[in-house]
């Protein structure tokens, strides 16, 4: 009588089991769907700002470029008025130093002219003393002085001697006179040199006026424009730290979004070892079922049982556009290999009984594939995918497997979640067992 309790006590466990796996089998992963939509919800929350922010961003950065064209172009008018003022200084200094070589030339002329009016005077007081000396003494003295000569060589000696003293002093005069002449010519060209000189000089102290008003008014304009960069700058870094707020939070969902997957495969794991139990007690084994909670053990993790995933389906121009971009949302940077290889594990899942039986069933399964999550998907669609993806998801869609894959994500959550034994094709890890494969 104990024994029959016991094995109607079997029977029993064995038709809940049945029960949960029934009422699993409509969509692997259900039994999270609400933690799962909340992600999903938090990570289009996040993404949203995120986008606003880079938006607004890329405003503020347009803003900066502006505002950094307007400065340049400040700072080369500041530039440019700063150029000419220092050539201005230059002809100042320039002019400046001519005025005073006029100056010192015109002071030379004033002190030869003062030399030679002085000669001219002593050659005319000479000239008067000789002249009176000889009218003092009477035309008889000098006619005395002529008679007396011993002879007519002598006589004709002494009055060419009285006639060359005139001359001479006549000479003298005139030369005196030219000389006079010529420095108050030169005098008068280097006055008239000065004023011109004076009178540009006051333009250039004009200009040069002029000038430090520019150059200190383009100045402040450059100053107060740099001042409006800064400011306009730290509005982009601020929108920079948002930015890289929204992607570290980014990534802690992605963190999360892994979790789910990763519950979703303990899930399948799970309903595999129900599965297994089951086998085992319809079988007459006596096992009491007590390891059923071991599911998720390590080292006594179950391995997914082999399917045979292979082979093609039957497809629509709409399917293949669905599978083309969710290669390409996925790894439309990778290889061909790695495009087949996202290929393949969307098709091993389709023909997999622990997943969805169809290609959108697959692809849309809750929080299962980020760029359904993120619009990128829903991107691609609208574009229509390349043409290397679209080779991709026609060879797989026609049979092409080239593993016997069900899960693939970065290196980094893979080995975070102790994943072992994967293969790597380009940025991805592709693996059939939650575990070691």
């Amino acid at each position: 009588m104990r024994f029959d309790m016991k094995k109607l006590w079997k029977k029993c466990l064995v038709l809940f089991l049945c029960f949960c796996v029934m009422w699993s089998a409509g969509g692997i992963g259900n039994v999270y769907a609400k933690s799962l939509e909340e992600i999903r919800q938090e990570q289009l929350e996040n993404k949203k700002k995120k986008d606003e922010a880079e938006s607004q961003k890329n405003d503020a950065q347009k803003v900066v470029d502006d505002l950094q064209d307007e400065a340049d172009d400040l700072g080369a008018t500041y530039n440019s008025y700063n150029k000419r003022l220092q050539s201005v200084n230059q002809e100042i200094t320039d002019t400046q130093n001519a005025i005073e070589s006029a100056n010192a030339s015109i002071s030379q002329l004033e002190k030869e002219l003062a030399e030679a009016e002085a000669a001219e005077a002593e050659q005319y007081e000479g000239m008067k003393t000789r002249i009176q000396y000889m009218y003092e003494n009477g035309s008889q003295s000098l006619l005395t002085t002529l008679l007396e000569s011993g002879s007519m060589v002598e006589f004709l000696q002494r009055a060419e001697y009285v006639s060359s003293i005139t001359s001479y002093d006549r000479k003298m005069m005139n030369s005196y006179a030219k000389l006079q002449e010529t420095i108050k010519e030169k005098s008068a060209a280097l006055s008239d040199k000065k004023t011109e000189l004076s009178a540009y000089n006051d333009t250039l102290s004009a200009k040069q006026d002029e000038l430090d008003d520019l150059v200190n008014d383009a100045g402040n304009a450059y100053s107060a424009k740099k001042g409006e960069v800064s400011a306009a700058q730290m509005s982009v870094e601020e929108y920079n730290a948002k930015i890289q707020e929204f992607r570290d939070n980014e990534t802690a969902l992605e963190g999360e979004a892994a979790a789910a997957q990763a519950a979703l495969a303990q899930q399948i794991l799970q309903q595999q070892q129900q599965q297994q139990q089951q086998g085992g007690d319809t079988g007459g084994d006596g096992s009491d079922g007590s390891d059923a909670g071991n599911a998720g053990d390590a080292g006594n993790t179950p391995q997914i049982p082999t399917e045979n995933t292979g082979g093609s389906i039957s497809y629509s121009d709409a399917d293949l556009k669905l599978m083309a971009a969710i290669i390409q949302a996925e790894a439309g940077g990778e290889s061909y290999a790695g495009q087949l290889a996202v290929g393949t594990v969307i098709m091993n899942r389709v023909k997999s009984s622990l997943f969805p039986n169809t290609l959108s069933g697959v692809i849309y399964q809750t929080n299962q594939f980020q760029p359904v999550r993120d619009g990128h998907l829903a991107l691609i669609l609208e574009r229509g995918p390349n043409e290397s993806c679209t080779n991709a998801a026609r060879q797989v869609l026609n049979g092409y497997r080239s593993g016997d894959w069900l899960f693939f994500m970065t290196k980094k959550w893979a080995d975070y979640y102790g994943i072992t034994g994967y293969t790597m094709i380009g940025n991805h890890a592709f693996f059939r067992n939650w575990g070691a494969n």
